[in-house]
């Protein structure tokens, strides 16, 4: 990796834990009623398109889906209002790619692209050592479908129901303990 490419993504990535207490607001105030959601930032198509991605990275076990946790909410709302103009851009074009590949290799109607069409495309598409294209450049499906994950996977760990339900939490973090943290927490993370 070039130096100037990693000392951006330090940099980025330093901005997001100081960004994170705002974050952490925008997520929670993402209480909709995922049925009837409307995405500000992506198409309507986009949005399914979203949804059953973000449902495959992190579907319903004895947890909640991503998308009971209003995740795509908070991904349509956080490219809206918190990313620049060009990185919107790169990123609605990769997805217009990604949208016109699904519909030539699936199904040209959305709702009959099943759950094992989204893994299939996923298997094929997220390429590990792909390399990044520069900013100047327009973003692969590949680069798209990576940071969804990424942007889903944090998205679901700052939310509300998995701080409060799937993490160990504790309402009153001031509290002293003293003890075994596997026997504290039964064997999960803490909770922001």
């Amino acid at each position: 990796m070039k130096r100037r490419e990693a000392i951006k993504k330090i940099g980025l990535t330093t901005g997001l834990v100081f960004a994170t207490p705002s974050i952490v607001s925008l997520l929670q105030s993402c209480v909709s009623d995922s049925e009837n959601w409307l995405p500000q930032f992506f198409s309507e198509e986009q949005g399914t398109v979203l949804k059953n991605i973000v449902d495959v990275f992190l579907p319903k076990t004895d947890s909640p889906s991503a998308t009971e946790v209003n995740v795509p909410e908070f991904m349509d709302t956080y490219i809206n209002e918190v990313m620049d103009i060009k990185d919107q851009d790169r990123i609605k074009a990769a997805f217009d790619k990604l949208l016109a590949l699904i519909k030539t290799d699936y199904n040209e109607n959305l709702i009959n692209v099943t759950e094992e069409n989204y893994k299939d495309l996923l298997d094929n598409q997220m390429l590990i050592d792909q390399p990044l294209t520069p900013e100047t450049e327009p973003m692969t499906i590949s680069e798209l479908l990576n940071s969804m994950k990424w942007m889903s996977i944090n998205a679901y760990k700052i939310s509300e129901t998995v701080g409060e339900t799937v993490l160990a939490y504790d309402p009153y973090p001031a509290t002293y303990y003293c003890g075994d943290l596997n026997e504290l927490t039964g064997g999960k993370a803490w909770s922001l």
